[in-house]
């Protein structure tokens, strides 16, 4: 499987690479801590906190990498009349949080922001890490086939893609036997996305529906949290209203654009807190029912609080997509490839050129599995056999049966010693 080019003597880089100078453990600014504003300046007095730690909070932050030189202002660590109160879980910094856009010009409203990410390469690292890197270094577009289950995952691995999607739609169908109507919570889709998140730990970094976020802020940050603990290198959240539906159907609604930036300003919260690498991918249903116009001022929205990627869902030409991609430009976009949905079909190469840096194939796996099971199934009831070609050992090796004879023989196990 090929992640990425990268030279085989490239020296691993250690943890705190990835990691600015300025990191510390976070604290918890709950109401009955002792922790307050005070103590934090005093601590960096002592030399044991830096200025990150009780520096003012800007709605402009973002993502989690590179030099801040606006941490050592002094006047961010002046005392206030308030400076005994309670250090608020917002002040208390991880680590130095960069801004993450720059206004281009007084005159041009249009924000203008790339992915953070880390300049080495580490195929050890997590695989948000790993994403993040391949966002933006990586020389072509990232091509992530839907996938909804282990064997459909594992045949994507053993094929050699950078990166998966594990598709809500596809999720819903295989795990509830149900349609895309907004039915499957966050248990369904947890499960499901670290099933597959950890079938290879070092595989290709999964990208995950997360559907509106399955609540309100809170909610959506617990959602984060359950994705980041469950391996997920990132996710796209929408606008919808909680009784959505799949993104090529009609008559799709959305909440108003404050809403849709609680869920985001939520998920860079919880990130924050996590210390997560996590891929945040904001997407926008608006196109339907408010325009395109509309979608644009929400992606931008969502990309000054700190989003690391957009979604326009169900652009109707090829057009409107380059368009999208240019007036965001060089924010990086994902295009969802939907055979038979409501958006045109655009090959990898035209997606690159037109600037997306992912193309996602929610349908890729589950719509030839339901025409090769049906097909297979109505065989069977007309003749009782299957005319299958494809023996049992060929699908438990892609499923890793290989890997379990290792691991058996390596611990000084006998499950295989009379041959599979």
């Amino acid at each position: 499987m090929v992640m990425m080019e990268s030279p085989t003597d490239m020296p691993r880089p250690t943890a705190n690479q990835y990691l600015p100078s300025t990191w510390r453990p976070f604290p918890l600014g709950l109401p009955n801590s002792k922790v307050t504003k005070s103590s934090l300046l005093k601590e960096e007095a002592s030399g044991n906190c830096t200025p990150s730690c009780t520096r003012e909070t800007s709605s402009t932050e973002g993502s989690v990498f590179g030099d801040d030189s606006s941490s050592n202002d002094s006047s961010s660590t002046a005392p206030s009349e308030h400076d005994d109160e309670p250090a608020s879980i917002v002040e208390m910094k991880p680590y130095t949080v960069i801004p993450a856009i720059q206004a281009q010009s007084e005159a041009d409203s249009t924000l203008a922001v790339d992915i953070r990410a880390p300049t080495v390469y580490d195929p050890l690292a997590p695989a948000a890490t790993r994403l993040r890197y391949m966002i933006k270094n990586s020389d072509h577009i990232i091509k992530c086939p839907g996938v909804y289950d282990g064997l459909s995952a594992r045949i994507a691995i053993d094929i050699g893609f950078e990166g998966m999607y594990m598709t809500g739609a596809g999720t819903t169908a295989s795990r509830l036997g149900q349609a895309d109507l907004g039915i499957a919570q966050l248990h369904d889709m947890r499960t499901n996305a670290e099933m597959i998140a950890n079938l290879r730990p070092d595989g290709p970094p999964l990208i995950a529906d997360m559907d509106t976020g399955y609540g309100g802020p809170l909610v959506v940050a617990k959602s984060l949290q359950q994705y980041h603990l469950a391996g997920v290198a990132g996710f796209h959240i929408e606008d919808q209203i909680m009784n959505k539906r799949c993104g090529h159907l009609a008559g799709k609604e959305v909440v108003d654009v404050e809403t849709y930036i609680q869920r985001i300003k939520a998920c860079i919260v919880a990130r924050k807190q996590l210390r997560s690498d996590i891929v945040i991918i904001a997407r926008t249903d608006a196109l339907q029912s408010k325009g395109f116009d509309d979608c644009i001022e929400r992606l931008r929205r969502a990309r000054a609080e700190g989003a690391d990627m957009g979604i326009l869902e169900g652009v109707k030409s090829k057009e409107q997509a380059a368009l999208a991609a240019k007036l965001l430009a060089p924010w990086p976009l994902c295009y969802n490839s939907v055979e038979n949905g409501h958006s045109p079909l655009i090959s990898a190469r035209e997606a690159q050129e037109m600037g997306y840096r992912i193309i996602i194939y929610s349908f890729a796996s589950i719509s030839p599995a339901y025409v090769a099971i049906k097909s297979t199934f109505e065989w069977l009831r007309e003749t009782g056999m299957t005319g299958s070609s494809v023996t049992p050992k060929t699908i438990f090796n892609v499923c890793g049966l290989a890997e379990s004879i290792i691991i058996d023989e390596a611990s000084g196990g006998t499950a295989f010693a009379k041959g599979v």
